[in-house]
């Protein structure tokens, strides 16, 4: 641990003078025009369009869940598993970050532009199942032959010849092409997140060595604000690629049969995958050139101070020296103290539920609004960009200001993480009782006629081997919604208006010249509430959670001595990662629990066409709810029986001046 080891100096320099500094080179190559720019703000400038990359990808992530649900039939709990995928491949890099590329003589440079191609290559990984597949047929259309159209739809009445796909010619032993469009993403996401976990500490270990500590603030502020404002960008651009129809370049578009606004739309979702690898590849040309020691990177007296003077003299002139002659049981001593402060722990314990929360919670929202509010796709994504990634950066500035202004003490900071986190449960509390109703689907929410219990299957269509093929609901034009034209009983369609008559199903509705009754493509009018509130008190909730982030972060680091500081800093991250791990899955999984129908395949089962949208409601709302109630308990507990107090901070913080009084006048 950092508190018993001695931190050895760098073995090079930081060269100060142009004649003694490493070049930036390719291989032999050292042209003079690029010399100039072996410096750290051009460094920075370099990596933070990777950083603008990751942030960017997180926003096409967060646009395209519905889409590729609805495209390779997912459901959620597979997508929670992609999502997870970033996060295990995230704990691979760590592992190779320590094991192997944590070495001083590690050429930083050369691995940063191996990660950058990595990270491109994967996210192309990903696009892979879009060109090896074939076109995409949308729900309830089959494809032909026709130069003229590509598909045509299938008439999914009772005794129709074809009421859904046509499994006949399907060989048994056959493996879903969607099952290997899962694999691939899933390779795609763990190297996604291995590459970039890499980039990051990398990133920050050769800035460190290369300038001074307050520039290194400065810098790490720069790429910070980078990843906080990409994902906006790549939410608005996912928005705009699904406009596209998801096979645009190999089938005309006048040949598709769907527009954006209906549910069998698949966008162009592999767009933003694409773009992103170019992102990703662009800075990794000039990171190869970078030294592995920069020129220029701080004036004479920086360098003495940063460096710690003659390579022979470390002993008394680091300042980041700790004593000699420690052993690993000092590090245990270290740790075993960490784990007995009741107030570390515990503000770990409520940071992991916090990001829990933020990344299984958040990630769904544009999905939940397709659903629970009927929100078309482009349009939810466009919100979410708009109103809550912004709640985001606002809330982690308010709170780092606040505390800067007033210099609010250890109490406070309890206090404020406390009050915060409290509104951020009373605005879960209220979520959980703004929503729409179901709509009255027959044989699901409302019975058929003469029907006591819900089944599809009734006697007026119980002949027809009606399927769940696609969803193609119809509406008997009295407020009562059939799964399709099939489940409704009916028997022919009309040239007018896509009404379907002789429906046996309906207890009323229009009727034509015969006097048949008529059913009308399309749902039921559901008369859903507005989205607005539920948006409103979503950002204000996630703004009080990242001006808890920063209160929480705060405490640890003053709740702690600075020799076990590293040693909180690392639990307090381990805490977060091990929450973000199964996060995406555990609301993925809550939210398919809603499901009451799913789609059938060739295959076996595809992904949810209907949901129970107030057990949808209660389940999504109510298990971030639940993890919100243990964020602030432990808080609460943290601020009612202290076991660190602001007289403490104050006698640890006078203890920090003296040792940096003494070691002063020992040098």
């Amino acid at each position: 641990m950092l508190s018993t080891m001695v931190i050895e100096e760098p073995k090079q320099k930081l060269a100060a003078a142009d004649e003694d500094a490493p070049e930036c080179s390719y291989c032999s190559v050292r042209p003079p025009c690029l010399q100039r720019f072996a410096r750290p703000a051009i460094f920075v400038v370099v990596v933070s369009m990777f950083f603008f990359a990751d942030g960017f990808f997180v926003g096409v992530i967060q646009g395209s869940i519905t889409t590729n649900e609805r495209r390779y039939q997912f459901n959620l709990g597979q997508i929670g598993l992609l999502l997870s995928g970033f996060s295990v491949g995230g704990v691979i890099g760590n592992v190779l970050v320590i094991l192997f590329f944590s070495k001083p003589d590690t050429n930083r440079p050369r691995l940063l532009g191996i990660c950058s191609l990595m990270s491109g290559l994967a996210a192309v990984v990903g696009t892979i199942p879009q060109f090896i597949q074939d076109p995409y047929v949308p729900a309830g259309f089959e494809a032909t032959n026709d130069t003229e159209g590509a598909f045509q739809q299938v008439d999914m009445l009772c005794m129709a010849d074809k009421s859904g796909a046509d499994c006949t010619d399907q060989p048994a032993e056959t493996v879903s092409p969607n099952q290997v469009a899962f694999y691939i993403l899933l390779l795609s996401t763990v190297l996604q997140g291995a590459s970039i976990i890499i980039m990051y500490p990398t990133v920050h270990a050769y800035i460190s060595d290369n300038t001074t500590p307050k520039n290194t603030a400065f810098y790490t502020g720069i790429w910070g604000a980078a990843v906080g404002l990409s994902p906006v960008a790549g939410i608005f651009a996912t928005a705009a690629f699904l406009g596209l129809w998801v096979d645009f370049y190999r089938i005309p578009s006048s040949a598709v049969p769907v527009t954006p606004e209906d549910r069998a739309w698949v966008g162009a979702w592999w767009l933003g995958y694409l773009v992103v690898a170019v992102l990703y590849m662009l800075p990794a040309l000039p990171l190869f050139g970078f030294p592995v020691v920069m020129r220029k990177s701080c004036t004479n007296a920086e360098c003495s101070d940063s460096v710690g003077g003659d390579d022979g003299d470390t002993e008394n002139k680091s300042g980041t020296q700790f004593p000699k002659g420690e052993t690993s049981s000092g590090s245990l001593s270290t740790l075993w103290k960490v784990l007995k402060n009741r107030d570390c722990m515990l503000t770990c314990l409520s940071q992991g539920g916090a990001f829990l929360i933020v990344y299984g919670y958040g990630i769904f929202v544009p999905k939940y609004l397709e659903i629970q509010f009927e929100v078309e796709t482009q349009l939810a994504d466009i919100l979410t960009g708009c109103l809550l990634a912004p709640a985001y950066a606002v809330g982690f500035m308010l709170a780092g200001s606040l505390v800067k202004r007033f210099n609010i003490q250890y109490r406070g900071l309890v206090s404020l993480s406390c009050v915060a986190l409290a509104l951020g449960v009373a605005g879960l509390t209220a979520n959980l009782f703004i929503g729409c109703s179901n709509e009255n689907v027959a044989g699901v929410f409302t019975p058929y006629k003469g029907q006591s219990q819900l089944d599809l299957e009734a006697p007026c269509n119980s002949d027809c081997e009606c399927s769940l093929s696609a969803y193609s609901p119809v509406c008997d034009g009295h407020g009562i919604t059939y799964i399709s034209a099939c489940h409704a009983g009916c028997q022919l369609v009309t040239e007018q208006n896509q009404e379907y008559g002789d429906c046996s199903c309906l207890a009323t509705g229009s009727t034509n010249l015969n006097g048949t009754l008529l059913a009308v493509e399309g749902a039921c009018d559901s008369h859903c509430i507005s989205y607005a509130p539920y948006l409103v008190l979503l950002t204000a909730v996630l703004l009080f959670a990242q001006f808890a982030q920063l209160m929480r972060f705060n405490i640890v680091m003053r709740c702690v001595s600075s020799a076990e500081r590293p040693v909180a800093l690392a639990i307090l991250y381990l805490a977060a990662l091990l929450a973000i791990i199964p996060a995406s899955y555990m609301f993925g999984a809550l939210i398919d629990t809603a499901c009451v129908g799913w789609q059938q395949t060739c295959y076996g089962q595809g992904a949810c066409f209907l949901y129970d949208k107030v057990w949808y409601r209660y389940t999504f709302n109510g298990a971030a709810l639940g993890v919100a109630i243990i964020c602030l308990g432990s808080m609460l507990i943290v601020w009612k029986f202290p076991s660190y107090t602001d007289k403490d901070a104050n006698d640890d913080m006078k203890g920090s001046e003296n040792e940096a009084s003494t070691h002063n006048q020992q040098i």
